[in-house]
């Protein structure tokens, strides 16, 4: 894989005078934002131009089109789809027009009978109980279907905001975002905007402005549960509407809220992403979608709080099937997976194969496409997911003259084939991804955005940085380039993932690196990655997230690396001493403190957070050798100190017992999201520790969990137990404990001849 240096450029003088950077200047202009009221309108909320609803093409006449048959006293149908978005659209449009006429109702298509879109037996029955038809995210490809409405006597207007087909479906009226130019802010509106912004000219034409507000919250849901483009109105809507979410007055959502045991105020796109969205997105993957809109549209307490609890059952059934199709796959890769995986099993829930699917890509970092029976059709339905650089749509598209159906992006893609062709398919499939996976590290090119040096990394560099937030889909993440020497290494999560240090004496940074590959030693290094935040207990500490690393010809400059000389560090021992007999905050001296207790001492740091020290007291002692040298290392301390050590080193009962109080207090006060690295901190062990306690958890049916990202899960109470997988998650955490142990026995412990010598071997550095 090639790291492309991002080019120098020099940015407006306006903008560089704005923003106060040269390089976030640089990146303004490289967004798109080039003049400093382009800039200002991305930035500020409060200096951001709204649109004329009527930029839409023909809202005017649809408008009043659909005040006449309301006036007229028509029968209304609202036609939706069965995902968040489906969902959210047809409590929009029937939420608010029912508060007009009486005579509207609203379908949900069937997910396994029906499928996507609209359907021509669906609309065959409603033939002679509707006289108005409004679509919504969905029916802008459906043109036969439109067709067939339109000669039975229907009239229909078609609100979407998928990509347009070559010829619009003959409705009466079609509503898009997507009939608007690309550069315009409306372009990238969910279904839920479109249907939002009909709603909002309805009620301007009624002379009711304002009342569409009451929708906002499920606008909001949307927006973030169809991972739609962060940019324009949808960036503005998310940014300031977040609230409205927070302090909604749906009886519905406040149902959801109470059943999730979710603290509103501390709502945002995590919570949404991972537990709102998905949990409606299960209704409709394995049970009914209308289900959603009855919560959303709920008007009695008691109503709400049944469907929210139902719901909420039905999610945990889609976790668990999803969830056992994962293991039945997992079990047979090898952990050093490098193929494609391609599967079918007549078993497996249509609903949730590309759930499973999705998780298997992830985890092992190749394409997976996972393959079942649909019982109504007679067909083999399947669902693709893919990594980055891989379209998975256009290779299987390249195998079309095998299929029924396929379409999707390059992400992720659906399809249905006879079972006849299953074989064929699978094979040449199979052939085309592996093709493109062996030519990916040779091929690939990552493209950075910006060049920096370490030293310009700073706490003021980030906060200019967030004014771009939040990023997501059209709005991505910033990638910098970086020329700089890996200082350390050391794995974080059973060889899969690792934490460096980077840069030089008098410049250094932590990275972790995801799915991290081979480091050449000696070797300067070209790297492409983020630049997160670490925030722990008021502490905050810059940390990189490598996306790709590659090596420089160059030899890395060892001169400049930090190498402790045997006549200049020093090992100490005040293990002798109370701790609490210690003076706490001696000159130029920085104390290592991790757990659950606190410590008067000035200051702390731990292995997330630390600073430049010429003396390093360990309050605590770290949970391996390679902990240790990171800190050693990215404090540039000269002196090690060891204390008197009161640590509690945990048995498997003791550990288990303060992890699952750790569990709970996230499900009870961080909406369910737990961090590891901050658990392991807390908890005084390496990373892996807490992986492998979560999993023995997960086994012995306490818990069920599911990844946001590499550092954190969303946890949620109960689930199935594994006998056998507990047993396993068991000796592993009590082999990881027994280390732990032994390394801190050690150092609480041996003569300090013996740990000098120890400490020489494992750390290359050299005490007196």
């Amino acid at each position: 894989m090639k790291i492309k240096k991002a080019k120098e450029s020099k940015a407006k003088k306006e903008l560089v005078e704005y923003l106060g950077n040269q390089k976030i200047a640089s990146l303004a202009e490289k967004r798109g934002l080039n003049t400093k009221e382009k800039l200002i309108n991305f930035i500020d909320t409060n200096q951001y131009s709204a649109f004329n609803i009527f930029d839409f093409p023909q809202i005017k006449e649809c408008v009043a089109f659909i005040l006449a048959h309301i006036k007229q006293g028509s029968r209304i149908l609202i036609y939706g789809d069965y995902d968040v978005d489906g969902i959210t659209s047809t409590s929009i449009l029937f939420g608010a027009l029912s508060s007009l006429t009486k005579n509207i109702d609203y379908h949900i298509p069937d997910r396994f009978k029906e499928g996507y879109g609209l359907n021509k037996e669906v609309l065959a029955s409603y033939k002679s109980k509707v006289d108005l038809v409004i679509s919504c995210d969905c029916g802008i490809s459906n043109y036969q279907e439109v067709e067939f409405a339109k000669k039975n006597g229907i009239d229909f207007v078609v609100t979407d905001h998928h990509d347009l087909p070559n010829k619009l479906p003959p409705a009466d009226y079609v509503i898009s975002p997507r009939l608007l130019p690309e550069d315009h802010q409306a372009y990238w509106l969910p279904g839920a905007g479109m249907a939002y912004f009909l709603i909002k000219a309805v009620f301007k034409k009624l002379g009711r402005e304002g009342e569409e507000k009451e929708f906002l919250d499920l606008l909001l849901l949307a927006i973030i549960a169809d991972v739609v483009p962060l940019k324009g109105e949808n960036r503005y809507l998310f940014k300031t509407g977040l609230k409205k979410l927070q302090n909604t007055n749906r009886i519905g959502l406040k149902a959801l809220y109470n059943e999730l045991e979710i603290n509103p105020l501390e709502i945002n796109e995590k919570t949404l992403g991972f537990q709102i969205g998905p949990l409606l997105n299960s209704a409709g993957r394995v049970d009914k979608a209308s289900k959603g809109v009855e919560l959303l549209l709920a008007q009695a307490k008691d109503k709400a709080a049944g469907l929210a609890a139902e719901l909420k059952q039905i999610n945990q059934y889609r976790k668990e099937i999803s969830q056992r199709i994962y293991l039945e796959i997992d079990q047979q890769l090898d952990s050093q997976q490098q193929q494609a995986v391609i599967a079918y099993n007549s078993d497996w829930h249509q609903g949730v194969i590309g759930i499973a699917a999705g998780r298997i890509s992830e985890n092992y970092q190749v394409p997976a496409v996972l393959m079942t029976s649909n019982p109504e059709s007679g067909l083999i339905t399947g669902s693709a997911r893919s990594i980055e650089n891989i379209n998975i749509n256009q290779l299987i598209s390249e195998c079309s003259d095998l299929l029924e159906k396929n379409g999707g992006h390059a992400a992720a893609a659906g399809f249905s084939l006879k079972k006849d062709r299953l074989e064929k398919f699978k094979l040449r499939l199979q052939r085309l991804i592996d093709q493109k996976l062996k030519k990916i590290d040779s091929e690939i090119e990552i493209k950075t955005d910006l060049k920096l040096e370490l030293a310009e990394i700073t706490e003021n560099f980030y906060q200019k940085l967030r004014l771009f937030a939040p990023f997501g889909e059209g709005n991505p993440e910033p990638l910098f380039y970086l020329e700089t020497n890996i200082l350390s290494s050391r794995e974080i999560s059973a060889g899969r993932h690792k934490k460096l240090i980077l840069g030089t004496e008098s410049d250094k940074i932590t990275a972790l690196w995801w799915w991290a590959g081979e480091i050449e030693k000696n070797k300067s290094q070209q790297i492409a990655a983020h630049l997160t935040e670490n925030i722990y207990r008021g502490n905050k500490s810059l940390q990189l997230e490598i996306k790709a690393l590659a090596n420089l010809k160059t030899k890395a400059k060892t001169k400049k690396v930090s190498t402790k000389s045997s006549s200049k560090f020093n090992l100490v021992d005040w293990r002798h001493q109370d701790i609490s007999e210690l003076k706490a905050s001696l000159k130029n001296t920085a104390y290592f403190a991790e757990g659950l207790l606190d410590y008067n001492f000035y200051p702390l740091i731990n292995r997330n957070y630390y600073m430049q020290t010429e003396n390093l007291v360990l309050i605590t002692i770290p949970p391996s050798f390679s902990i240790l040298k990171e800190i050693l290392i990215v404090t540039g301390a000269e002196t090690l100190i060891l204390t008197k050590n009161e640590n509690n080193f945990f048995n498997l009962k003791t550990f288990v017992k303060k992890l699952l109080a750790l569990v709970k207090y996230s499900l009870n006060n961080k909406n369910s999201i737990f961090k590891l690295i901050e658990a392991a901190i807390l908890l005084e062990v390496t990373e892996i520790t807490i992986k492998r306690g979560l999993e023995f958890l997960e086994a012995k049916g306490i818990i069920s969990f599911e990844y946001i990202s590499y550092q954190e899960v969303l946890l949620a109470k109960g689930g199935s137990k594994e006998p056998g997988q507990a047993n396993i998650s068991s000796r592993n955490l009590k082999r990881l404990l027994k280390e732990n142990i032994a390394f801190r026995n050690f150092i609480q412990n041996k003569e300090l001849k013996k740990i000098k010598l120890s400490l020489n071997s494992n750390l290359s550095y050299k005490f007196k």
